[in-house]
């Protein structure tokens, strides 16, 4: 049997800066999420194609493409809005190629403006940072120079509505633009 395999988000980006936060639980319930038509079709920057499709319930089915690679991979997303800001939240559906081999939650902030995405993951090394300063509590775990998220839902929720409007916390930020 193969191991499920995850590529996190914005893959590119997170290997030239650090590596995204990841959770054992999502951000959202599926009642708290929102299916937003404006963010199905496909959308592209000089790395990667994004395609959003609806899945069910509020689900939505992403494949990200590499363009240098004809592999892709498949996740299961939320997305919904906390404060003033949207969050997606995305978990890999099995048989998708793993970069980690526990399959877990990745939190990435998006901007949504006309033919334009905006995404931005939670950073592992700032979160370990303002932790390790006492600046924020969340439930959490180490693991090597890593940190995973351990708290509930309604956890990552209020942790997000005190830290989600934080740019350190969300500093890698990828455009794409719509090509579908």
């Amino acid at each position: 049997m193969k191991p499920i395999r995850i590529i996190p988000l914005l893959l590119i980006t997170a290997l030239l800066s650090g590596c995204p936060a990841r959770s054992l639980h999502p951000l959202f319930s599926e009642r708290q999420a929102v299916l937003l038509a404006s963010l199905i079709g496909t959308w592209e920057n000089n790395e990667e194609t994004y395609t959003f499709e609806p899945l069910q319930g509020n689900n939505y089915r992403l494949v990200i493409r590499p363009k240098d690679e004809k592999d892709s991979s498949v996740y299961s997303v939320l997305s919904g809005k906390i404060g003033s800001d949207w969050f997606l939240d995305s978990f890999p559906i099995v048989n998708s190629k793993e970069h980690h081999y526990l399959s877990m939650h990745v939190i990435t902030k998006m901007t949504l403006n006309g033919d334009t995405l905006t995404l931005a993951m939670l950073e592992s090394d700032w979160l370990l940072k303002a932790i390790t300063e006492k600046k924020i509590t969340v439930q959490h775990v180490k693991r090597e120079n890593e940190i995973i998220l351990t708290g509930s839902t309604e956890e990552l929720r209020r942790f997000i509505t005190l830290s989600g409007s934080e740019e350190e916390a969300f500093p890698d930020v990828s455009v794409f633009i719509r090509s579908h």
